[in-house]
């Protein structure tokens, strides 16, 4: 059994566990194991990282942009006892999405071809089609958060434009890993947002936590794929 795929036995051995403490309302068990998925994604990366030969700024960003993930995963498993903590976590992973953002500009493996956005505009209209109409979908519910949560979905929106733009200047590996990682993002927040402030949704532990795990899976097992790429070429 090789690194990469025991890593992956046991990250989602983890999420599971969260998943079912969350599930059954096992409240020390989900707090204890939330930061572990985080966890094991950094330190898996981190590894691949000063294991690998071509050290650069693509990989530091993916790690910094964990380590505020871990952060906002911290912040919010209190975010019950006050709303400030909240503000925290929200704040955490719009830093964690921008340092992505500035990530995916980084290490283009082919810089001459066509931008994806450009090539293919529908898609750019696709995805802030969807960020403009659920924004306007809860922001009656939002209240005083209704500027956080508008800069917030601004961000996220264009970090999952710039993964798109990543088509054709990586490897296919990486790129559908990263832009699948993204995909969930966008829909984990989405489910933790309408959860939040419009309605209580149904096994939201399930739904929201699930989505968070693919999403951070994706764009680490994709960032390492990159990694190696350029590792690789460089030989």
């Amino acid at each position: 059994m090789n690194r990469d795929t025991l890593f992956s036995l046991v990250y989602f051995l983890a999420l599971a566990v969260h998943i079912f403490a969350g599930e059954q309302d096992q409240e020390v068990l989900a707090k204890a194991t939330k930061p572990a998925i985080l966890g094991l994604l950094i330190v898996y990366f981190a590894f691949d990282l000063v294991k690998n030969k071509q050290r650069n700024s693509f990989g530091y960003l993916i790690l910094v942009a964990l380590i505020f993930s871990l952060g906002g995963d911290l912040f919010l498993i209190f975010q019950g006892e006050a709303s400030l903590y909240f503000i925290l976590g929200l704040g955490s992973f719009l830093i964690a999405h921008i340092l992505y953002i500035a990530a995916f500009t980084k290490t283009y493996l082919v810089n001459h071809e066509i931008k994806f956005l450009k090539k293919y505009g529908w898609a750019m209209l696709l995805v802030v089609a969807y960020g403009w109409f659920f924004f306007n979908a809860i922001k009656d519910f939002l209240g005083t958060m209704i500027g956080p949560v508008m800069i917030y979905t601004m961000v996220i929106t264009l970090m999952l434009l710039i993964a798109l733009n990543r088509f054709r200047k990586v490897s296919t590996a990486s790129f559908l890993w990263i832009s699948s990682g993204a995909l969930f993002f966008v829909a984990s927040d989405s489910l933790l947002a309408w959860n939040k402030f419009v309605r209580e949704l149904q096994h939201p532990d399930l739904l929201i936590m699930l989505t968070y795990g693919l999403a951070q899976y994706g764009i680490v097992r994709g960032a390492v794929i990159q990694l190696r790429d350029v590792s690789d070429k460089s030989i």
